[in-house]
């Protein structure tokens, strides 16, 4: 059965996380860990301001805590990380079955990207809010469509459920604001399509202000205390611990803090050196480095070579020519999806369902609120320096994106103009093996002096 052996390739390369990552070299650990142990020495939430982890929703932290507090250490919060990456792609493989019925191509494909994909795989043995993050955006993603479903005929179970899991996701990661925008404006669209909108609206009422209620009590509390200590809902740290180094920009319009070219420029660099800061400088380009970040270790953050600290964070060659065909191969996948988008979009406006639009037209909504959420956020937070670029940062959104993907392959083998579009469809999935390729290359068991080795189960 393909789906189990690619599910099966994503377990391993979560195992290896938890085996021979050291968490301690992963995104911002002398940030996340110190915000840790505060809750566990302190038992209260640490200042806003004290550093990058802390201007962060406290979920995460909260369940981190008493994990530390009972002597465990970084390497116990990295089998942690790996155990939701694992249940996460059993979710998405779930969904996949739910909401892409239509082709077991595309589910495969699928899932198959979302197992292997390098920033995911990387996230899943940190010691961060993202894994978490990540698995309560997937299980929104099974929800999402049917809560859709129920509110058009005024049932408010699911959207209680749904409701319940975007608090925590919120509560987890600002991000997932995200989904809880496009849940809003899929069902504000169905309202405006309706015959009679003000009935839509009545019928809607209810499951609307039962799921508006539980997403406030859960993680209403928290946004209610951002606000009153900053005088914002959602503060960032560029606006707590990092905002000596945001100032000099605050004195810039918006909108001239990028140049056009950020937006529309490309860096050809990033095939041949993947790594920061190409695509940086000496001119910013967001595109280059968004799909840097996503199919290698732009930032080099240890996914690959020996596991032990090094200053000067070596990467084998293998690894370096592995990961330039990875990013090469990725920009051919992000290419694919942006058109399947385009053409998924397209087919659900149109297509109705007993008379209603199609629900999972919600499941669109994400992806382009995340890719729009970092474009602001790399526009707002100009400072290169600091990695605003972030390929990890949409990953709450990646199981769509990965589903678009393999519609994008399936259209493409179906096609009556059959060799050309088959010889494009087995391109895309021989992209999807360089990608698989560097990942499993990256977390493949090492020995000898420089074998990768875990960090610490039990803190010293």
């Amino acid at each position: 059965m393909p789906e189990l052996i690619v599910l099966g390739v994503g377990v391993l390369l979560r195992l290896s996380m938890a085996l021979t990552f050291e968490a301690r070299m992963g995104y911002d650990f002398t940030a996340h860990w110190p915000a840790i142990q505060y809750i566990a020495g302190r038992h209260a939430l640490p200042p806003f301001d004290l550093n990058t982890a802390t201007a962060h929703p406290p979920l995460y932290y909260l369940i981190a805590a008493p994990l530390a507090a009972l002597g465990l250490g970084a390497g116990a919060l990295c089998w942690l990380a790996a155990l939701w990456g694992m249940i996460r792609l059993g979710i998405v493989w779930a969904a996949l079955e739910r909401w892409l019925p239509e082709s077991r191509l595309a589910r495969v494909v699928a899932l198959a990207t979302a197992s292997v994909l390098p920033t995911a795989v990387h996230l899943d043995g940190m010691v961060t809010n993202e894994a978490l993050g990540m698995l309560l955006a997937a299980i929104a993603l099974l929800l999402s469509p049917f809560a859709v479903q129920a509110a058009r005929g005024g049932r408010a179970a699911r959207a209680v459920g749904l409701g319940f899991v975007l608090g925590l996701a919120v509560l987890t990661k600002f991000t997932a604001g995200v989904l809880v925008v496009g849940l809003l404006v899929a069902i504000g669209l169905e309202i405006a399509r309706a015959a009679a909108p003000l009935a839509a609206l009545r019928t809607r009422m209810r499951p609307l202000l039962a799921g508006a209620l539980v997403f406030t009590a859960v993680c209403g509390w928290y946004l209610a205390r951002n606000k009153l200590l900053t005088g914002m809902f959602a503060p960032t740290a560029f606006d707590g611990s990092q905002k000596i180094n945001q100032a000099p920009f605050e004195k810039i319009p918006y909108f001239d803090r990028r140049p056009i070219g950020f937006y529309v420029g490309w860096d050809l660099r990033v095939f041949v050196r993947p790594v920061y800061p190409t695509g940086l400088k000496p001119s910013p380009r967001f595109f280059p480095v968004l799909i840097a970040s996503t199919f290698n270790d732009y930032y080099v953050f240890a996914f690959t070579g020996g596991g032990k600290p090094r200053a000067d964070r070596y990467v084998s060659g293998a690894s370096v020519t592995l990961g330039c065909m990875s990013v090469m191969a990725g920009t051919a996948i992000a290419l694919v999806t942006v058109i399947a988008w385009v053409g998924a979009a397209r087919a659900l406006w149109r297509r109705r369902q007993d008379g209603e639009p199609d629900p999972r037209l919600v499941l669109l909504l994400a992806p382009l609120g995340a890719l729009l959420a970092q474009l602001h956020f790399a526009t707002k937070y100009p400072n290169d320096n600091f990695g605003p670029i972030k390929g990890a940062y949409l990953q709450f959104a990646a199981p769509e994106m990965c589903a678009l993907f393999g519609l994008g392959v399936d259209w493409m083998w179906r096609r009556r103009a059959r060799w050309p579009w088959r010889a494009a469809a087995l391109a895309a999935l021989g992209a999807v093996a360089l990608v698989a390729a560097y990942s499993i290359h990256a977390r493949f068991p090492r020995f000898g002096k420089d074998a990768n080795t875990p960090a610490p189960f039990f803190a010293k």
